[in-house]
């Protein structure tokens, strides 16, 4: 698969630097502790903008999948589908994702997951995928 480069915005750059060091940055309000994901300048539960990026486990479950057997965009075609998901983080947020290394016969809702860090190229780009833990 030659997977397309992200392209870090100001909002977005504190979490693509933290996969390349192989940490899950997420902002997490200070006034009422929810968390915003995806990235934005004011938080989401109650609209302040008192935000800190913060290390998040990685460990979540599948909440939703499905298999594109026809990739989403050229950049992600390879020989294999593209499992998609919805991953839940123990934190209690949704982020969308892919699965790889799990069979789609494998996949369940509700199966525990952890990340993996997929570097995708010699800058050291990195995404996030999940596998069954």
């Amino acid at each position: 698969m030659n997977a397309m480069i992200p392209r870090p915005t100001d909002i977005s750059r504190p979490f693509w630097e933290g996969l390349r060091e192989q940490r899950i940055l997420i902002p997490h309000c200070q006034r009422c502790s929810g968390w915003v994901f995806y990235p934005r300048r004011h938080c989401t539960h109650c609209a302040s903008h008192d935000l800190a990026w913060t290390p998040v486990s990685g460990a979540a479950t599948l909440c939703s999948f499905t298999i594109a057997r026809v990739p989403t965009l050229p950049g992600f075609a390879g020989p294999e589908p593209q499992n998609l998901a919805i991953v839940t983080f123990s934190e209690g947020f949704n982020m969308n994702s892919a699965l790889t290394g799990v069979a789609p016969e494998d996949m369940c809702i509700d199966m525990p997951l952890r990340p993996v860090f997929d570097v995708m190229d010699d800058a050291g780009h990195t995404r996030l995928l999940f596998t069954s833990a």
